[in-house]
């Protein structure tokens, strides 16, 4: 047996990183050849210790350090599955396994915080024996400003729950009857939110519903963008629940996506898994997660962004031809093929064969 260390610490996480966290740690508990010859153990906050099995080990986010020493001399594979980890432990036979999501840090840092990720980042990825990444751009991102000292990075796509199979509620502040067009992520500067502000005034009958975080002081940017008389159409909603989330995908228009910094961009997905029309940015990892199944702005300036939505809502159905296509798409990105992947990494990094 092969014993395996794997960061779900940010498991509460109302993040990308949490979303991972609640999809992964459950389905890899239970991968029964795994368990012939692998053992877990997996580092999580302190109230889901035994939450996936009593034949996994726990360690607690809160105590790590403590919790982990017993371990030390037994510990194969280490698997700090995000970039922003606390702790992880190095020592002889240990081999040091790093998930890199993106290098956002390059766009949205500077001065000293800039440099400060452009030293830590670098060396993260020299002690570490293996290195996946989300995506073919943060593949070739990482590759083009970090140097890998001949370490060959495996992308591995994330995967996307079954939302579609959830259960659904509506928000309070969505009416009965509004038509709507739905953005969700986090409210700050590099998810370029603005550009959406003024292409509103060409869809008079719709509202738009900026669903996330929105502590940032972009929030207040894009506040002071929202005119008077519209302050009742444009809302940024704040953090939805899971069943919110699911019942806008389920009704709106379409998901509008101009972002311009992206790992990997989960929300695209789910809203194809619901028929939900995409327009996106051409940025980032977007047109490789979306492929041909989005429509994308080639200008922000407001009214040939509107053109690009109305064109693509005048030809879309949600149970047409082409939301098929995207659904049955989306479907390849899911979290039984995610874990199968990191399963066979750690059989080959730990050098057993299955």
């Amino acid at each position: 047996m092969k014993t395996v260390v794997v960061d779900f610490s940010n498991l509460d996480d109302l993040s990308g990183f949490g979303e991972i966290a609640r999809n992964y740690a459950p389905r890899l508990a239970k991968v029964s050849d795994a368990l012939l010859t692998l053992h877990f153990i997996f580092i999580v906050p302190e109230r889901h210790k035994g939450e996936f099995g009593s034949h996994i080990d726990y360690v607690s986010r809160e105590h790590l350090k403590r919790d982990i020493k017993p371990y030390a001399h037994h510990i194969d594979l280490w698997h700090a599955t995000h970039q922003q980890f606390k702790y992880r432990m190095h020592g002889k036979g240990i081999h040091q396994l790093l998930t890199v999501h993106d290098l956002n840090y390059l766009h949205e840092k500077h001065g000293i915080h800039l440099l400060k990720h452009k030293l830590k980042m670098p060396l993260m990825i020299r002690r570490s024996d293996t290195v996946t990444v989300i995506s073919e751009y943060v593949k070739h991102d990482v590759e083009a400003h970090i140097p890998l000292l001949n370490k060959e990075l495996q992308v591995i796509y994330n995967g996307i729950s079954d939302v579609e199979q959830q259960e659904q509620r509506k928000p309070a502040f969505a009416g009965d009857t509004d038509k709507f067009f739905l953005c969700i992520g986090q409210v700050r500067e590099k998810k370029n939110l603005h550009t959406l502000i003024p292409v509103m005034q060409y869809f008079p009958q719709h509202k738009l519903f900026i669903c996330g975080a929105n502590h940032w002081s972009y929030a207040d940017t894009l506040r002071a963008l929202i005119a008077p008389a519209d302050r009742e159409r444009i809302l940024l909603t704040g953090k939805i629940a899971d069943d919110e989330k699911c019942w806008l995908y389920a009704h709106a228009e379409a998901l509008l996506f101009p972002s311009r910094l992206e790992g990997f961009g989960i929300p695209v997905l789910e809203a194809m898994r619901f028929g939900t029309k995409v327009f996106s940015s051409r940025y980032s990892c977007l047109p490789e997660v979306c492929a041909c199944h989005a429509s994308y702005w080639d200008s922000y300036a407001p009214e040939a962004m509107a053109q690009v939505v109305k064109e693509g809502l005048a030809s879309w159905s949600r149970d047409g031809a082409e939301a098929e296509a995207a659904r049955t798409y989306s479907r390849t990105f899911n979290y039984d093929r995610y874990t199968e992947q990191y399963v066979s990494l750690y059989h080959k990094l730990t050098g057993i064969s299955r």
